[in-house]
């Protein structure tokens, strides 16, 4: 009994994998948030993007599936990162540390831009100069 029980268990998830769309699988992949271990969630609610209401898709959780707000992705903010007079590569190892590596790591409206050899969250300018 315990084994048809762990079979009819395998053949459902499998089934659930194979219904959903591989390419929306990877999209949900990328915009889907996380889940988290603290986050308290329903079960399984959904299967496909299609279930789901507008604006939210259905995201992994910890135990199943459900709708979620997706994240944003790196979408790169307005303005040109301030001008860097340091391009050139270091002499030695730099010695400074990025506090960023995209502009959806900086807040509100700062942007993630060379400083020296390491990369810092910046206030855009509105020209872009010479770099």
């Amino acid at each position: 009994m315990r084994c048809f029980i762990s079979l009819a268990l395998g053949l459902l998830a499998l089934e659930m994998a194979l219904a959903q769309n591989p390419l929306e699988q990877v999209i949900n992949s990328v915009l889907c948030a996380e889940a988290s271990s603290s986050e308290k969630t329903e079960c399984s609610n959904c299967l496909t993007n299609a279930e789901c209401a507008q604006n939210t898709l259905c995201c992994p959780s910890s135990c199943g599936a459900i709708c979620k707000t997706p994240v944003n992705i790196d979408a790169p903010k307005a303005g040109h990162c301030p001008w860097n007079p340091v391009h050139m590569i270091p002499a030695g190892p730099c010695r400074e540390q990025s506090s960023c590596s995209r502009d959806s790591e900086c807040t509100g409206n700062m942007k993630c831009c060379r400083e020296g050899c390491a990369m810092k969250c910046k206030n855009p300018q509105a020209e872009k100069f010479f770099q």
